[in-house]
């Protein structure tokens, strides 16, 4: 009789053709995090909030940088961010690749509190009547479409009185 591949498969089957992928991924995600403190370590907290350590690969390390300005300073620190990370037991480490990445900005803002009550905060604040009249100003030389979109933007500053 043909096996029916439509049939549904054990837990354990699944669970068993997917331990070692699982763990490999667990392994190099440790891996990746011990590189992101070796990093942390070598930089200054304020530049190292803004990378990322994205991947190691046979012998290359990628750093994720939120904006070109930050991968041209990392790239400056190059020489000395590989001799520590070679002194610190990445001893086959052969290059340093950065990335700029403003894309990672938004993966780094989720790991840190204080960006996000920073954000939340600016949502909370109303609009000032002046800003409204501004609004309300642009609209009346603008397109019929944006003029109705600026309008109705140009309501939230009133509705705070």
């Amino acid at each position: 009789m043909a096996k029916d591949k439509f049939a549904p498969k054990p837990l354990n089957d699944i669970i068993a053709g997917l331990s070692g992928r699982l763990s490999s991924y667990a392994g190099k995600s440790q891996a990746l995090d011990k590189q992101q403190t070796l990093l942390t370590e070598f930089l200054s907290p304020n530049l190292a909030e803004k990378c990322r350590v994205s991947n190691y690969k046979d012998g290359t390390l990628t750093i994720e940088a939120v904006s070109a300005s930050i991968a041209l300073r990392l790239n400056y620190l190059k020489m000395d961010m590989q001799s520590h990370f070679r002194g610190n037991g990445l001893a086959e480490l052969g290059q340093i690749k950065i990335i700029a990445n403003p894309q990672s900005s938004q993966r780094l803002s989720k790991n840190n509190p204080d960006q996000m009550a920073n954000a939340t905060l600016a949502k909370k604040l109303p609009m000032s009547e002046q800003t409204s009249d501004y609004l309300n100003a642009i609209a009346q030389n603008a397109p019929p479409s944006l003029r109705e979109k600026l309008e109705r933007l140009a309501q939230h500053g009133k509705k705070t009185k």
